[in-house]
């Protein structure tokens, strides 16, 4: 009796080793993925990369006096050191009691995934879009839908993007209207980025 189950023991173990060598059908074994809790990045690839490096040292350059006047930033860009030993720079306009009417604030960023970053930490914000500008990816946040404030993430080549937030107190009845704004200043400064070679 021991015997007999042994052997069906042993019989049922090779089945089990050959049912896992393969199907018969020759199709590949699944792909073993590096971490099965991380599913692939919904950024999708750039297809017509631009250099932000490029302005990276000289970030005030990426908007023209002519494209800030336009957008109603009359007063002159101030550069700033911000974040992962990079520079920034803010373009404002004020009222006649000196308090900011308008106001964008931009950081570049090169050599990280800063696009994938920003997804994986905000994803779950209220108001959250993954979208695209200019037909570049990019990712457009609201922490607060009361205000007229808009935090957009552009990413023109791989592993470089530039952030790029948007104030304005004219859009304080109609606040979503800050992202619209800030999407046309996003396209802008992707205009003034030289594609890649």
């Amino acid at each position: 009796m021991r015997t007999q189950r042994a052997a069906s023991m042993i019989a049922a173990g090779c089945v089990i080793v050959l049912a896992g060598c393969g199907s018969g059908t020759g199709a590949p074994p699944e792909p073993v993925r590096a971490s099965p809790t991380r599913a692939a990045s919904p950024i999708l690839p750039v297809k017509n990369p631009r250099d932000v490096a490029a302005l990276a040292h000289r970030p005030c350059e990426l908007l023209t006096p002519q494209q800030a006047a336009g957008f109603g930033l009359d007063l002159p860009p101030k550069q700033y050191d911000a974040a992962l030993a990079g520079l920034g720079c803010e373009w404002t306009s004020t009222t006649r009691e000196r308090e900011t009417l308008r106001q964008v604030i931009m950081s570049t960023f090169t050599n990280n995934l800063t696009l994938e970053a920003v997804y994986d930490r905000e994803h779950n914000r209220p108001f959250f879009e993954l979208t695209e500008v200019t037909g570049y990816p990019a990712i457009v946040t609201r922490s607060n839908p009361d205000l007229p404030h808009c935090d957009i993430d552009v990413k023109p080549a791989e592993h470089e993007s530039f952030s790029l937030s948007y104030d304005s107190k004219l859009f304080k009845n109609n606040p979503q209207q800050a992202c619209v704004v800030g999407k046309q200043v996003a396209a802008a400064v992707l205009m003034n980025l030289p594609l890649k070679s």
